[in-house]
């Protein structure tokens, strides 16, 4: 077969030699690394795939054929499923995954999404059989044999002596120029791969290795050895170590590879090798062809041993994130443990959400009670190892004044399970925040210098603030009247007294007079440039021309009393949606955008494709390390400060607030 190689010589030049992660991706794929995937609809809908279990059902009592496997097929395609998708939750558990990482790395958004193609083999399956049964006899109830221990061995020597050859040369075919531009690129773009990733190929490619696979039963078959167990054995069992191999985790422990051991059975390190080397490690499931023909690489050993042994240095993280449910669906739908793909997308509740809301009902309060934060994702910004952390707490019972003790407390275990871990900042999100819950941030500060902890404390409503102001320069004139909602809390003051300085008039809605007085105060000599409104009627009467949302707002609300035109600038929690076909000009303006080059983050902590303006903060303080607490009321004189500071670490206003 020949000796591996790195890459094949005519792909060569389209890798940079300075990226420790090769792999030649042909055609749109090099395109797509690094890009944000392009939007999505409703995670409700459903793929046309799933029709062909419809069509197979149907077909199989048209024709009669395969009528016996259906019920064993279909029982064995879910344990599929179940399999496949502990794999991926597995792969997600920090606490579990992160000691035996393979690759520190996380896959490019556009990667999850071109790998919903993962089941498309899962979906073939029971139709392949049922073809089978229709035009050969090999597979007839009269040939079905009893589950003994002969038909399990035979099952597992057909594998070994047929299936693994086969595709052994197989694929190094598929690596050759040819093939690899037209098929198989797609599967290798994924350099680091997930649990499912093993099963992502152009359909056609997928149907020849149908046939490869098909072996394992048509062998025990000629030979009078087939069982109806056989399906489910090995359904279950090569997935398990088809995602053993891409999970990115090592599967594998030391003792599997002692000895000959290791020339029949694969570790994830070894196959994580494929993917980062491209020419070697070809094998499926036993390397022995791999060492027979020269192509097993000379580091997987090593490597196994690595990552088994757990030598290498742990992975400090310097700052986290502490964030919080959105909905109450979203503490089962918009976790990596229950779908990746969901989590780098904009979350939205949808139909099947809606209906399967109270059963999330009762998994929140569940969460609430047992778990603590949880790690959704570890990310590198420019060097800077950073994570996002969630309590699982639905923004509905930070409304509830009962449990408000109870989630302050969360958030101070966070912080002490942050300080143990050796975290330096600690960036907290929307309602982690709020005034009623912790002073913004001024109760958990204190706490922590009480306690002598080392650990920082970031609001990052500095850099929103910024933001949002930076935002509303390039969009308006001085002489523009605005409407500030949520003027009297931190963030609003901060901008209504901006602003007045620059000479807009200011609408602040509010309903607190006393505190809007405190305000005017505060402003001093901008104050004169200052409105009190009480309804947002109230607002659109004296002629707002832009409305600045720092309140959660009902978008009817604005429908209503935006003037056709309107500028509707927006940092609130959750964020308004606009309705389709919408008069007035929506941006939010805490949302910040960066050059996906300089991190691997892909989970969607609120507008897919950015970072809130206050996990940027965060993240600021974490670079410059000046040792710093960031809480308490936000000093206006500081704004333009912030946002050069933010410029300086690449973070920059999404092309909406931009233009």
């Amino acid at each position: 077969m020949g000796k591996g190689g790195e890459r094949p010589p005519s792909l060569a030049p389209q890798v940079s030699a300075h990226d420790t992660l090769q792999s030649p991706l042909v055609g749109k794929l090099a395109a797509m690394k690094g890009a944000s995937p392009p939007p999505t609809g409703k995670w409700v809908s459903v793929d046309p795939k799933y029709l062909i279990y419809g069509a197979t059902y149907l077909f199989s009592r048209a024709t009669g054929a395969g009528e016996h496997l259906l019920p064993v097929l279909a029982w064995a395609t879910l344990l599929r499923y179940a399999v496949n998708h502990g794999f991926v939750a597995l792969s997600k558990w920090d606490a579990f995954a992160e000691p035996r990482r393979i690759l520190r790395k996380n896959p490019p958004a556009s990667q999850l999404e071109r790998e919903l193609d993962w089941d498309g083999p899962v979906v073939l399956s029971p139709l392949a059989f049922v073809v089978v049964d229709l035009l050969t006899p090999w597979l007839r109830p009269d040939r079905v044999g009893p589950a003994d221990a002969s038909s399990i061995a035979a099952l597992f020597l057909a594998h070994y002596l047929c299936v693994e050859p086969v595709y052994y040369a197989f694929h190094v075919w598929l690596h050759g120029d040819w093939a690899y531009r037209r098929s198989h690129g797609h599967h290798h773009a994924s350099v680091v791969t997930e649990a499912i990733s093993g099963t992502s190929h152009p359909i056609h490619e997928s149907i020849a290795y149908l046939a490869n696979f098909s072996l394992a039963f048509l062998v025990p078959a000629w030979f009078g050895k087939f069982s109806l167990l056989q399906i489910p054995l090995y359904f279950a069992w090569f997935d398990a170590m088809n995602c053993a191999g891409h999970c990115n985790f090592e599967c594998f422990p030391r003792w599997t590879q002692l000895g000959p051991l290791k020339y029949f059975v694969y570790t994830s390190s070894y196959h994580s090798l494929h993917h980062t080397k491209y020419r070697w490690n070809y094998c499926l499931f036993c390397p022995f062809l791999d060492y027979l023909c020269g192509t097993a690489h000379p580091t997987s050993d090593a490597l196994h041993q690595q990552v088994s042994g757990q030598t290498r240095p742990e992975r400090k993280t310097e700052v986290i994130f502490l964030a919080h449910g959105h909905d109450v669906p979203s503490l089962v739908t918009h976790v990596p443990f229950f779908s990746p793909v969901l989590c780098s997308r904009t979350h939205e509740t949808g139909l099947l959400g809606t209906l399967c809301w109270p059963i999330c009902y009762v998994w929140a309060r569940i969460a609430m009670l047992i778990l603590p934060a949880t790690v959704m994702q570890r990310y590198r910004y420019r060097g800077t190892e950073a994570a996002t952390w969630c309590l699982p707490v639905a923004a509905r019972f930070y409304l509830d004044k009962a449990k408000r003790p109870g989630i302050a407390k969360r958030v101070e275990a966070a912080v002490d399970a942050a300080e143990a871990a050796g975290v330096k900042y600690v960036g907290l999100a929307a309602l982690n925040k709020a005034e009623w819950l912790n002073g913004g941030g001024e109760t958990t500060r204190a706490r922590v210098e009480a306690k002598r902890q080392n650990v920082k404390i970031v609001h990052g409503n500095g850099l929103t603030t910024a933001a949002v102001l930076e935002t509303i320069k390039r969009k308006t004139l001085p002489e523009d009247v605005v409407c500030v909602t949520g003027a009297t809390a931190k963030i609003g003051r901060c901008l209504c007294v901006a602003l007045a300085r620059r000479g807009h008039r200011v609408l602040c809605l509010t309903t607190a007079a006393d505190r809007y007085a405190d305000l005017v105060r505060e402003a001093g000599a901008a104050g004169a440039m200052l409105e009190h409104v009480s309804t947002h009627a109230e607002a659109a009467a004296r002629g707002a021309d832009v409305w600045v949302l720092g309140k959660m707002c009902f978008e009817h609300t604005i429908h209503a009393h935006a003037r056709p035109g309107a500028l509707v600038v927006d940092y609130a929690v959750p964020h308004l949606v606009p309705r389709p076909g919408a008069q007035y000009h929506y941006v939010n303006g805490a949302a910040l955008v960066y050059d996906p080059k300089d991190s691997d983050l892909t989970f969607c902590h609120d507008v897919r494709g950015t970072v809130p303006a206050c996990l940027a903060a965060a993240i600021c303080h974490a670079r410059d390390d000046f040792g710093e607490h960031e809480t308490g009321p936000v000093d206006v004189d500081t704004l333009d400060a912030w946002w050069k500071r933010a410029q300086k670490h690449g973070f920059r206003l999404n092309a909406g607030a931009a233009a």
